[in-house]
């Protein structure tokens, strides 16, 4: 299928394994350029082996606050713009509310909310320019209560409250 996608540029959160993967397959079948980001280098590299020639790899840990502009930045140098942001990054800690502690809430977050957010922040006028798009991953957990997915539910709430306010803010901008 013809997507209208060749010579895009995707950057893809999360991609080295899973749902990450899949898409990073799936985008460069429809020859997508692709810069995949996780923190596993080995991992990067075998989706990356997958995916063709036009991938680039980002092995860095989007906890890091620098890590979302780092990978614009290495989109932009390799490529040299941004049509697409994949924000897929993040599994969270299961468990029993009670035993789970703050640092386990605080990487949660960070892996999944706050990197999506500096990500979709850092490609922002990029993808202003291109009318390109953002897609966020987010779990039906966050729809959901459930006592064993308390920090996932709660990431994946607020993740998709934050796809609604780009939204409203993409409409503007043509994102």
């Amino acid at each position: 299928m013809d997507l209208g996608l060749k010579d895009k540029v995707a950057i893809i959160t999360g991609a080295s394994r899973g749902i990450g993967a899949a898409i990073a397959e799936t985008l460069s079948a429809e020859g997508m350029r692709l810069v995949l980001v996780a923190r596993s280098g080995s991992d990067l590299k075998t989706v990356a082996s997958r995916c063709g020639t036009d991938t680039c790899i980002v092995p860095l840990d989007l906890r890091q606050t620098d890590t979302p502009q780092k990978t614009v930045d290495e989109a932009l140098a390799t490529f040299g713009g941004i049509d697409l942001l994949v924000n897929n990054a993040g599994a969270t800690k299961r468990g029993d509310f009670l035993t789970l502690n703050d640092d386990d809430w605080q990487d949660g977050f960070a892996l999944k909310f706050y990197a999506a957010m500096r990500c979709s922040r850092a490609a922002w006028k990029h993808l202003q320019a291109s009318q390109g798009a953002i897609i966020n991953i987010a779990g039906v957990g966050g729809r959901t209560g459930n006592a064993d997915f308390t920090i996932g539910g709660s990431v994946n709430a607020s993740l998709m409250y934050l796809t609604k306010a780009l939204a409203d803010r993409g409409a503007k901008d043509g994102i």
